[in-house]
């Protein structure tokens, strides 16, 4: 515990030098011991709204530089891609997957990428698998596998459960690449990253490769990923930017699970189990309260968007597998807190978005 209290004397004043009067020291304060008594090497927190960054630290050896292997916390990234192809018109989120890859037949063929990026395809429970790890081909030979060889689940359907997975969201990758332009992560680069001047995020956590883990293998630091959900918050826009619809951001909200049985999700997925696009729903509002959104990676990463308060955050640790099992119920108390301070309206920023009314007027 005295490495945990040295990292909170370090992390104190920053926030309290910049905003006396919302300092999130509840959530602070847990964050530096998770991280303490985890013996994680460092960790970093961001809190924003619509309007501005609220707060920003590093804790043990992280810094504004530290990018980290983010996990999970890639499909919400991901999905974002998707939407945009979705609002030009180059796909469509309803449409079969037959209809741009060809070689799924069958059952296989009628999947649709609303369903591939809310685990309701027919596969799941198969983030292991060792295509999504193969470094040595594309993600067209990838695809082109799963097509030929991978059947959808013993007992599953097309829409018929929700099943947490990777090899759909692996499918959805491809036909990005085949109706988007090209490369997967060239062209989130060029479309999504560079706009938002988030040039930290890549597919490559686990290596060099063009078979880009779509749902796990993006890597992140604090701001970058915090970029994302600032231009999310913000409905659409960012860094001077639009780079989606407010229509399309709108799309993160919807529950797509339903009353869908649970063939499988991770332990730490309390029921009862809600899902969008690439990202779980907070399974305690009822609609119409807008949600609380996140994508946990497995490594502890945890990116959030409450789309009610417009605030977002980003909690950023690295830990072994099971971090998680300790990591969310300190997450969850973190998040009460942090929205009970912001509810208070004093909470001052460390950097403004001057972006609003352009935003407030246009979809």
């Amino acid at each position: 515990m005295r490495f945990a209290h040295l990292l909170l004397c370090c992390f104190l004043p920053a926030f309290a030098s910049a905003n006396p009067t919302c300092q999130f020291a509840d959530a602070r304060q847990s964050f530096s011991q998770l991280i303490g008594s985890q013996n994680l090497p460092g960790g970093g927190l961001l809190i924003g709204d619509r309007r501005g960054v609220l707060a920003e630290d590093y804790l043990g050896g992280y810094d504004a530089n530290t990018v980290l292997a983010i996990a999970s916390a890639s499909k919400l990234l991901s999905a974002l891609r998707i939407l945009q192809l979705a609002e030009r018109g180059q796909v469509s989120l309803d449409e079969p997957v037959v209809s741009y890859l060809p070689q799924f037949t069958g059952e296989k063929g009628t999947m649709t990428l609303r369903q591939m990026f809310s685990h309701t395809a027919g596969y799941g429970d198969d983030s292991g698998s060792l295509v999504l790890f193969n470094t040595n081909i594309t993600l067209a030979q990838a695809v082109d596998q799963i097509a030929c060889c991978r059947p959808l689940n013993a007992g599953y359907s097309v829409g018929g459960q929700f099943s947490y997975g990777g090899v759909s969201m692996h499918i959805a990758g491809r036909v990005a690449e085949v109706r988007g332009g090209g490369d997967w992560q060239a062209r989130w680069q060029a479309e999504i990253g560079a706009p938002l001047g988030a040039t930290s995020i890549d597919w490559l956590a686990f290596g060099p490769t063009t078979n880009y883990g779509i749902a796990g293998s993006a890597r992140s630091n604090l701001r970058d990923y915090g970029r994302v959900l600032a231009m999310l918050a913000n409905r659409g826009r960012g860094n001077g930017q639009k780079v989606l619809r407010a229509s399309s951001v709108a799309q993160l909200q919807v529950n797509l699970v339903g009353n869908l049985p649970i063939a499988y999700a991770p332990g730490n997925a309390e029921p009862p189990i809600r899902y969008g696009l690439g990202s779980w729903h907070d399974n305690v509002r009822i609609a119409p309260a807008k949600p609380l959104i996140h994508s946990l990676g497995a490594f502890g990463f945890f990116p959030w968007l409450d789309f009610e308060r417009e605030l977002y955050g980003v909690f950023m640790i690295r830990g072994d597998a099971g971090i998680n099992s300790v990591s969310v119920p300190i997450y969850n108390a973190m998040l009460a807190s942090i929205a009970s301070e912001w509810d208070t309206g004093q909470c001052g920023y460390l950097s403004r978005n001057d972006e609003l009314l352009v935003a407030d007027f246009e979809d």
